[in-house]
């Protein structure tokens, strides 16, 4: 796979530059999501000459889910083909894959049309500054104008494009939200809700924490999912005495190890 990815890297780079177009060599492949979900593992390599020459090429590695894709699918990398023609449509424009697939993996060249009426939508939403290949990276989370209203519907705060994302990519959806608006944490800040999920913090783990005696703020929670405070750990340091525990030195045991 590394030769091949290789080789198409050197095409790519050889290739004349266009202006105002998002073009360059693809990859796709299977994977898997860390809940174990299958995914479309897309790579691209991107001829993006500036004037001056540099910045020619550059690479991505994103996951998306089979069922945005159209010409491409799990069974047919399974076989090698003939050319097909992966496409990838969505309120941010299309991305097309064209190639031929050998030993599992799709090897071709990429397209990237932008649609601009995304742009203007996002912008009536206070998301401005959306370039190409922002708006492409919106495309493959499937970012759309309606989402994006939706979740600012839902009273979350600190928004930006790039928070968007964010919450996009950990499926951060509205059950969480609420959820965890319910378990005492009505705050909804973008950035928090993101390292929470991205960290495994649930409404259950709150109880849980509660249920211990503990009140933890979100930073506390987060720490709490890093370093694996859980119940078995705090009725463990409980029983060798050490009663009058807080968050803030149970984790301090962790850190250091003190609990071995």
């Amino acid at each position: 796979m590394k030769r091949t990815w290789i080789a198409l890297i050197m095409i790519a780079t050889s290739a004349p530059c266009i202006a105002q177009t998002m073009s360059g060599v693809c990859m796709i492949s299977e994977g898997l999501h860390k809940d174990g979900a299958p995914v479309a593992r897309v790579m691209l390599s991107e001829n993006n000459c500036a004037t001056d020459g540099r910045n020619c090429m550059e690479m991505s590695n994103t996951s998306t889910e089979w069922r945005q894709w159209t010409g491409v699918s799990p069974e047919i990398l399974h076989r090698d083909t003939s050319t097909i023609d992966a496409k990838l449509v969505g309120d941010a424009g299309s991305l097309t894959c064209n190639g031929v697939v050998h030993d599992g993996i799709l090897s071709g060249r990429f397209g990237f049309d932008a649609n601009p009426a995304f742009v203007t939508d996002m912008a009536a939403l206070g998301f401005d500054g959306i370039l190409p290949r922002k708006q492409l990276s919106m495309l493959m989370l499937d970012i759309t104008p309606a989402w994006a209203k939706q979740i600012q519907s839902l009273g979350i705060t600190e928004l930006n494009t790039n928070r968007l994302q964010g919450l996009r990519a950990l499926h951060v959806d509205a059950d969480y939200i609420h959820a965890m608006a319910a378990a005492g944490y009505p705050e909804l800040r973008a950035g928090k809700l993101t390292e929470m999920k991205a960290v495994g913090v649930t409404p259950e783990k709150v109880q849980e924490a509660k249920s211990l005696g503990f009140q933890p703020s979100e930073q506390d929670l987060i720490q709490m999912a890093v370093f694996k405070i859980d119940r078995p750990f705090v009725e463990r340091m409980r029983a060798r005495g050490l009663t009058d525990l807080t968050l803030k030195k149970l984790i301090q045991i962790k850190i250091f190890k003190l609990d071995d």
